[in-house]
C-alpha cells in the first residue's frame, strides 16, 4: 500500500480559498450537542462524500475531524495461521481521490498488524513539520491540541490479540481499529469565546487533489456553505432551545447485565484461583452489559444512532477524554443510502466517555524532543449523596492500602512499558496516588513521564504498549490470557484506545473505559436494529472482596446505564 511521495515537505493552516466565512457560532451549542446535527446535516447536504465525523473532547481543547484524506479500516479475516506464521487482517484503505496509481478510491490489502504500524509511520514521516518551513503554521497553545494528522481508534482484541498470538484470543466481528488523516476539520475558534472555525490544510499535493467531483478549492466552497446553512438554523432560539435538551428526539434504551451478580462470583473465584497460583499480582475482570438500538423506518421517528445519546452523555459526565467515531462496520458498501438522516445499520459506532488518560506525547520545537506522560486510574470510590459523605469516600480512597496497593502495580507495569522506548534515567514518576474526581465516582491517579529515544516514533510507543497495563493486569501477557477465558466474549474497542497524533509526533490518547459501541445485529442479518454494548471492570488482587468489586462495576456504569434508559 503505497504512502505520499516524501517531497511533501510543509502545510498552510487554513490557507486562502474562495471561502467568504470560515467561522460559525452554530448556536452555541457545545461539541457533543453539535455532533449529531452536524452528522445529518452534512449527510442531507451530500450524502455521496464519505463523511466520517470524528470528535475527541481532548481535555477541553476539542476537536471534529468532518472528511478524511485517507483513512484505514481494520478487520478481522477468516484466515486462521499456521502454528508459526503471522496474522494478518484485512485493512480497508479509502481515498478521498483516487489511491495513487489505482483508479479505485478503496484498497483492500491483508496485513499484519506490524506491517500496518509500519506503513502509518511512513505515511507520518512523509507529512512530518519541518519545524524551519515558512509554511508551517501550528497553534500557539503549549496545551495538546490537534493541527495535522491522525485521528481515531485501535481496539482491545487486535492489542491482546498480538500480545499473545499463540492463545488465539477471539476478535470481535466490528472494526478492530480505525485511523483517518484529517486535512479538513473543526476547532473551536482562536479569538472568540465561542464559536468553531474550519481548518483545511494545504500539502503539495492539494493543488490538483480532487474530493468527488470537486477540486478540494470547490470542495471547501461547498462544505463552507453547508456550514453557513446549518449555522443560520441553529441561531433560531426557538430552535436551538429544543436542541439543546440532551434527551430530546431519542428513544429509552435499557441495557441488561450478561452476567448475573452468581456469574459474576464464579468469574472472581475463579480470578482468585489464577492469583493465588501466582500467574498474576493483578487481574482486570470486566463485565458486560448488552441491548438493542430501536429500529423504526418511518419520518416521525428515525433510526437510533449512538451519536444521538452523546449530548446527554457527555453533559452527564463531562468526561475530559470522551470521543466519537462512526466507521464502516464491515468495510463493505453502505447501506440505506437514501435514508440520509441515521447512521445506517452497518456502520460502527464508538463513544466513550472516557475520565482515563493512556498517553500524551509532547514535541519541543527548538529540539525536536518527543516526551510522553501517562496517567493510570486504579482505585475507585463512588461520589456521596451529600458533602459530608462524598468527604468521607474520598478519604476512604485516600486511605485504602488496597488501592494503593494496585495502583503502584501498574505503575511499576508501565515504567517497564516505557522503559523500553525511553532514554536511560529519564523514566519518572512525579504524582502518585493523586485523588481526581469525576460526576460518578473518585479515582486514584499516578502520574509518569519520559524522554522517548531519538530513533523511535510515538506511533511504535503507542502500538508497542497496547493494551493498557490499567485495564489488563500484571503481568501484562498472561492477564489478557486470562481475561480472554473468564469473560469468554471478546471486548472489541472496549480497553483499547482512542485519540490523535499529529505528524510532528505530539498526540494525546485515551484509555477507551466508560465506552459504549454500537454495531449491525451478528445474529440476525435482516435484524436492522443495532446491538449496543457497554462494559465496567475492575482490577482484583489477593485482597479484593467480591461484592465491593461487583459494586464498582455499578457504580462506574450506573450512570450512563441511566442515561441511555432516559432515567436521569
Amino acid at each position: 500500500m503505497p504512502v505520499p511521495n516524501s517531497n511533501i515537505t510543509g502545510q498552510t493552516d487554513s490557507a486562502p480559498s474562495p471561502a467568504t466565512k470560515t467561522s460559525w457560532r452554530f448556536g452555541d451549542l457545545s461539541a457533543a450537542e453539535l455532533m449529531p446535527q452536524l452528522r445529518r446535516h452534512l449527510l442531507n447536504q451530500d450524502d455521496a462524500a464519505n463523511w466520517q465525523l470524528a470528535w475527541l473532547n481532548n481535555d477541553g481543547r476539542p476537536v471534529i475531524g468532518l472528511l478524511p484524506k485517507v483513512s484505514w479500516s481494520v478487520y478481522p479475516t477468516d484466515q486462521k495461521p499456521s502454528k508459526d506464521s503471522v496474522n494478518t487482517y484485512r485493512v480497508v484503505k479509502n481515498c478521498r481521490d483516487n489511491c495513487s496509481t489505482h483508479s479505485e478510491n478503496t484498497m483492500t490489502a491483508y496485513m499484519s498488524y506490524l506491517e500496518w504500524q509500519n506503513e502509518l509511520i511512513a505515511y507520518s514521516k512523509a507529512y512530518e513539520i519541518d519545524s524551519n518551513s515558512s509554511n508551517n503554521v501550528k497553534p500557539k497553545s503549549t496545551k495538546p491540541c490537534y493541527h495535522h494528522g491522525l485521528i481515531g481508534f485501535i481496539g482491545y482484541d487486535i492489542a491482546a490479540y498480538e500480545l499473545s498470538p499463540a492463545d488465539r484470543i477471539e476478535l470481535a466481528n466490528q472494526p478492530c481499529a480505525s485511523l483517518g488523516h484529517y486535512d479538513i476539520y473543526l476547532t473551536p475558534a482562536a479569538n472568540t469565546d465561542t464559536g468553531w472555525e474550519l481548518k483545511s490544510i494545504q500539502t503539495n499535493s492539494s493543488s490538483n487533489e480532487a474530493v468527488g467531483n470537486k477540486s478540494k478549492d470547490e470542495f471547501i466552497v461547498a462544505l463552507t456553505s453547508y456550514l453557513d446553512e446549518l449555522d443560520k438554523k441553529l441561531s433560531d432560539k426557538h430552535l436551538n432551545q429544543a436542541q439543546s435538551k440532551h434527551t430530546s428526539h431519542t428513544i429509552p434504551v435499557v441495557l441488561t447485565a450478561r452476567w448475573s451478580k452468581r456469574d459474576y462470583q464464579q468469574a472472581f473465584d475463579r480470578t482468585q484461583d489464577y492469583l493465588q497460583q501466582g500467574d498474576c499480582y493483578q487481574i482486570n475482570l470486566t463485565q458486560k452489559w448488552s441491548g438493542y438500538l430501536p429500529y423504526k423506518n418511518d419520518a416521525t421517528q428515525p433510526t437510533s444512532a449512538l451519536i444521538d445519546y452523546l449530548p446527554a452523555l457527555h453533559h452527564n459526565t463531562k468526561a475530559p477524554f470522551a470521543g466519537y467515531v462512526s466507521v464502516k462496520g464491515n468495510g463493505g458498501d453502505y447501506l440505506n443510502r437514501s435514508d440520509s438522516f441515521v447512521a445506517d445499520s452497518n456502520h460502527f459506532e464508538l463513544l466513550s466517555c472516557s475520565p482515563e488518560l493512556f498517553f500524551t506525547f509532547t514535541r519541543e520545537i527548538d529540539t525536536g524532543k518527543h516526551s510522553i506522560r501517562t496517567k493510570p486510574i486504579k482505585g475507585t470510590m463512588p461520589r456521596g449523596v451529600t458533602n459530608e459523605q462524598d468527604d468521607l469516600y474520598k478519604q476512604q480512597l485516600v486511605d485504602s492500602e488496597k488501592d494503593r496497593a494496585e495502583n503502584v502495580m501498574i505503575v511499576d507495569l508501565l515504567r517497564n512499558d516505557l522503559g523500553k522506548y525511553a532514554k536511560i534515567g529519564s523514566v519518572k514518576v512525579p504524582q502518585l496516588f493523586e485523588i481526581e474526581s469525576f460526576s460518578n465516582v473518585h479515582h486514584m491517579v499516578s502520574t509518569i513521564t519520559a524522554e522517548l529515544k531519538t530513533d523511535t516514533h510515538p506511533l511504535a510507543v503507542l502500538f508497542g504498549s497496547l493494551p493498557a497495563g490499567s485495564i489488563t493486569g500484571t503481568p501484562k501477557k498472561r492477564a489478557v490470557e486470562i481475561i480472554s477465558e473468564l469473560e469468554s466474549t471478546p471486548r472489541g474497542a472496549y480497553c483499547g484506545t482512542m485519540g490523535y497524533m499529529n505528524f510532528d509526533g505530539s498526540g494525546q490518547w485515551n484509555v477507551l473505559i466508560r465506552t459504549l459501541q454500537a454495531g449491525a445485529s451478528l445474529t440476525d442479518e435482516f435484524n436492522k436494529e443495532k446491538h449496543i454494548n457497554l462494559w465496567a471492570g475492575g482490577g482484583i488482587t489477593v485482597a479484593s472482596d467480591c461484592h465491593a468489586e461487583y459494586q464498582e462495576c455499578l457504580d462506574k456504569v450506573g450512570n450512563l446505564l441511566a442515561v441511555l434508559a432516559k432515567k436521569l
